[in-house]
């Protein structure tokens, strides 16, 4: 009987470690995440459309680093921002530049809760801004979002 119930034990341990796994196994370029990339992005467009402003373009490459900063608080299960967001943006010479992180249950949600935030919405909304980096990830029953913002 003690046999069985280690055997238990260590397969419910087994499982749990198994099931929890990485928290982003895919890249920034997989269906899932350029899923979940043009939702954010059309969330934050629509926004900007719904206050009489132009849409912003989306930076590839900037979106990339984005998802990585967007994985990396995930594994840490903590929110916050770029050390540097400069020098990951000085390459396209702007004049402006800022950053929305947050996590949240859905895309719509962190759209809500960015928007409520008057230093979120400013970013957002703002027309100094043209361009935009999205990388999100799903980690743990939520979504963690990183915006980078340009422009000039």
């Amino acid at each position: 009987m003690r046999n069985l119930s280690r055997a238990i034990i260590v397969l419910t341990a087994f499982a749990v470690v198994v099931s929890s796994g990485p928290v982003a196994s895919a890249g920034p370029t997989s269906p899932k995440a350029r899923a979940l990339r043009s939702t954010m992005f059309q969330l934050v467009n629509g926004s900007r459309r719904h206050h009489d402003l132009r849409a912003l373009d989306l930076n590839a490459t900037l979106s990339k680093k984005a998802w990585r900063h967007s994985k990396r608080m995930a594994e840490r299960n903590s929110v916050y921002h770029t050390t540097d967001l400069w020098s990951l943006v000085r390459r396209y010479r702007p004049s402006a530049w800022g950053e929305n992180v947050g996590m949240a249950g859905t895309l719509k949600r962190m759209e809500v809760l960015f928007m409520r935030s008057a230093p979120h919405r400013a970013n957002i909304l703002s027309s100094r801004f043209r361009h935009i980096g999205v990388g999100v990830v799903r980690a743990r029953d939520r979504i963690w979002v990183t915006l980078d913002f340009y422009g000039g």
